[in-house]
């Protein structure tokens, strides 16, 4: 990969809590897109404490969590040391097109006074969450309207991690999100909650996404901290 400049456009945090045989091309599918979209990007591989990731070229950079931290704390942590001007979250997966993420980046550089898009994937009518055919889409429809009634106004998809982010903005978000811990499988609680303390000029714009459910997804350790995320 190219070198990249100095202070990226944006940075693609992306989570791996154990070895990952589509990484190479993961990477290689973003090294393709920006290509022909020429931004200046880093992505931000956020590794649990045992799982090897081979030095990659830049613009990668690993991080290796000295203990293990779970997928929601080690986001907000990856996302604490990008960059980029503009941040995001994605996957090994992909779950998500990089052309909607662009969509996003795209949105949150014209529109000056927006300071978070949220991506709602059930906005579309081909949705698979909104059939709901697996475990993961059942438990999100499960928690949406629980966590509607706990934060208030929220977005039509409070569990979503489809988000785009001012550098700025997450700053302000950071000092609150370390009051409080962080744990669980799903980013959207914590920042729902911090989004609370630390309002942001927030919209929503439909996004796809696959429904794969990672390898280290586990139902219940999911549904149990939202569990713990709602009784708070």
């Amino acid at each position: 990969m190219e070198s990249a400049v100095s202070t990226p456009l944006l940075s693609l945090v992306i989570y791996l809590d154990q070895e990952n045989k589509h990484l190479t091309d993961c990477l290689r599918d973003l090294q393709t897109f920006f290509t022909k979209f020429p931004v200046p990007y880093e992505v931000v591989l956020i590794a649990e404490k045992d799982v090897v990731v081979s030095a990659p070229a830049a613009p990668v950079r690993v991080v290796q969590n000295k203990k293990y931290l779970g997928r929601a704390a080690s986001l907000w942590q990856g996302l604490q040391t990008a960059q980029g001007h503009f941040l995001a979250v994605s996957s090994v997966e992909m779950n998500t097109p990089l052309g909607d993420l662009f969509r996003l980046l795209q949105h949150l550089i014209s529109e000056e006074k927006v300071d978070l898009y949220w991506g709602d994937r059930y906005a579309q009518k081909n949705s698979s969450f909104l059939k709901k055919e697996n475990p993961r889409q059942k438990n999100e429809h499960l928690f949406n309207g629980i966590l509607k009634e706990k934060f208030g106004p929220v977005p039509a998809d409070p569990l979503s991690d489809v988000i785009m982010i001012r550098q700025e903005a997450f700053k302000k978000l950071t000092s609150q999100g370390q009051k409080q811990k962080i744990r669980g499988w799903y980013l959207g609680p914590s920042l729902l909650r911090t989004l609370k303390q630390q309002p942001l000029q927030m919209e929503q714009l439909p996004v796809l996404d696959s429904g794969v459910t990672a390898p280290g997804f586990s139902l219940w350790n999911a549904r149990w901290s939202l569990f713990k995320e709602c009784l708070l």
